[in-house]
């Protein structure tokens, strides 16, 4: 089996934990070079996580003729000229999720990649991780029967760093995030109702901004149609008093319940009394999807992951935002 050599562009928050350790931990995978617009933090991330080579720049990375895949761990902003760049050295692509800024420019990353005949990988990583694994073998066993509804809740207060413009995260700053906290957080649920229940293809949104701490949506409330027929609806908040985090998934003989950003137990709820599933995220949650790729990438086994669902969900993100995002003119 071959190994596959990653190159990472990004040294952020996201690689230091949840997916940099997950490329030379995964088996038949390696990191083998890293770089980040900061040379300082290149080199610090590539002396902690023993990464032989640290480059000051994606350039002298993607020259690198030892990598067959890179991984894009930047801001969306960069998600489409980083993705094109990668495509034309001739490797294959892993970008973190939104794919890139708006549904258009996903398009251009998978005809890049079309072209040049690589491969083209999208962090939606859930959907290789146990406990979302478990919610999809509830369904298809049929523990609930036929799958009638599916609604969301995400409410937190606002963090520290959101009080001030003065502070504000990448996140909040649209022409970096081309959203807020709902395309970075809520676009992953999104995402994980299109691995159970297949394409949403109608949908209808409202963003509002109601606090006025930065320019981004703060509040959303959105319904759609997956093309299997299963309705949903999801509310996101980050401007509240109280935080709450729970899917419900409604059948013909029971419900799912589950918390979406925690590792809380799953319930299980029908006609033979309620079951947990207490099945605790790993360590470096996107390892299990990175793991999928390298397989993938092997001819192995596919990963669970696609191009068409990924862009798909940026196509509704883009719908739901549409008349906010005219509102306020970005």
């Amino acid at each position: 089996m071959k190994t596959i050599r990653w190159g990472m562009i990004g040294c952020g928050a996201v690689a230091e934990v949840k997916s940099g350790p997950g490329f030379y931990k995964s088996r038949n995978s390696e990191l083998v070079a890293v770089t980040s617009a900061d040379p300082e933090l290149t080199r610090s991330f590539a002396e902690r996580h023993a990464v032989a080579r640290p480059y000051d720049c994606s350039e002298q990375l993607l020259a690198d003729t030892d990598i067959d895949a890179v991984y894009v761990a930047t801001p969306p902003s960069a998600h489409k000229p980083l993705a094109l760049l990668v495509a034309g050295a001739g490797k294959h692509v892993y970008v973190e999720k939104p794919m890139a800024m708006r549904f258009e420019e996903c398009r251009e990353i998978v005809e890049a990649c079309e072209m040049k005949g690589v491969r083209l990988f999208v962090a939606f990583y859930r959907r290789a991780m146990p406990r979302f694994l478990k919610v999809k073998e509830w369904l298809d066993q049929g523990a609930i029967g036929e799958v009638r509804c599916v609604r969301a809740v995400q409410h937190q207060p606002p963090a520290t760093e959101d009080l001030s413009r003065d502070t504000l995260p990448w996140r909040l700053i649209p022409e970096v995030s081309g959203g807020g906290k709902f395309l970075d957080m809520g676009i992953h649920t999104l995402d994980i109702f299109d691995f159970f229940f297949g394409a949403i293809e109608e949908v209808y949104g409202i963003a509002s901004n109601h606090a006025g701490l930065y320019d981004v949506e703060d509040t959303v409330t959105a319904t759609w149609r997956h093309a299997s027929g299963v309705q949903g609806s999801g509310s996101w908040c980050y401007v509240c008093a109280q935080g709450e985090d729970r899917v419900e998934i409604v059948g013909s003989r029971g419900r799912i319940e589950f918390e979406f950003f925690s590792d809380r137990p799953l319930k299980l709820v029908n006609e033979s009394g309620t079951r947990e599933a207490d099945i605790p995220n790993p360590q470096h949650v996107q390892q299990p999807f990175i793991q999928s790729i390298v397989n993938d990438l092997n001819g192995e086994s596919p990963c669970p992951g696609n191009v068409e669902s990924a862009v798909r969900s940026t196509w509704v993100a883009d719908q739901v935002l549409r008349n906010y995002r005219r509102l306020k003119g970005y």
